[in-house]
This record gives C-alpha cells, sequence and structure tokens, in this order.
C-alpha cells in the first residue's frame, strides 16, 4: 500500500469525525461516537482493528460468548469477530491496497453495520 493511499484514507476518516494520529506505521482513529479502532498494513491491503475489554461474564459464560461471536461472524459483511486468549473482543476487516472515495465509503458504511450488531446481539452483557 502505497503511503498515498494511506494519507487518503486518513483524510477520508477525518471527514467522517474520526481523529487520526500516527504511531508509526499504525493509525489510530478515534471517534467520540464510534468505536476507535487502529489502521495498519498487512497482505498488501489495510487492517481495520478494534479491541473491546470483556468482563468476567465472558469467562464464566465462555459457550455462551462464542456462540454470540459466531453469530456476529454470521451475520457481519465485512468484519470478523474473536476473542484472544483473556476473552478480549477483536474485530478486524481488511480493505484493499487502493484508495477510491466511493468503494471506501462503502466499506465504512458496512464497518459500522457489522459492529452495531455487537448491539443487537447482546454483547454489552460480556463488555466492559
Amino acid at each position: 500500500m502505497s503511503a498515498d493511499a494511506m494519507q487518503q484514507i486518513g483524510v477520508h476518516l477525518e471527514f467522517l469525525g474520526y481523529q487520526i494520529s500516527q504511531d508509526g506505521d499504525i493509525m489510530r482513529a478515534r471517534h467520540q461516537s464510534q468505536p476507535n479502532f487502529l489502521v495498519r498494513r498487512l497482505a498488501g491491503g489495510i487492517l481495520f482493528v478494534s479491541i473491546f475489554g470483556c468482563n468476567d461474564n465472558a469467562k464464566r459464560d465462555r459457550l455462551g460468548y462464542l456462540e454470540m461471536l459466531n453469530t456476529l461472524n454470521d451475520k457481519a459483511s465485512v468484519a470478523r469477530f474473536y476473542a484472544d486468549k483473556d476473552s478480549d473482543l477483536f474485530i478486524e476487516a481488511w480493505y484493499p491496497d487502493h484508495y477510491d472515495r466511493a468503494e471506501f465509503g462503502i466499506f465504512m458504511q458496512a464497518w459500522d453495520r457489522d459492529i452495531m450488531t455487537l448491539l443487537m446481539a447482546g454483547a454489552d452483557r460480556y463488555l466492559r
């Protein structure tokens, strides 16, 4: 991915209301009403990653937590949901290595929709 495409994506995210900061090869996107996420280059494209800490319910009700993640993955269009060894929730999506304003806008709408499925799936009982 060219630095130019990464820069254009950063500008687009700023237009969407995100505050962008750069830490080496990682771009941080922070928003007042949307979940924050990291952006980094991976496998010829860009990986978007949002991480949510989980409470003790995710560890006590491991089966229910994993079933919820399966439901989220079944409904997602661009994101994938998984838990790490500490049961923290990771949401990732990969975007190709070019920038097109309309295509990226569609991707971001799908990313936002996928993340909103957390609320509909009852994830609040597992998240901090």
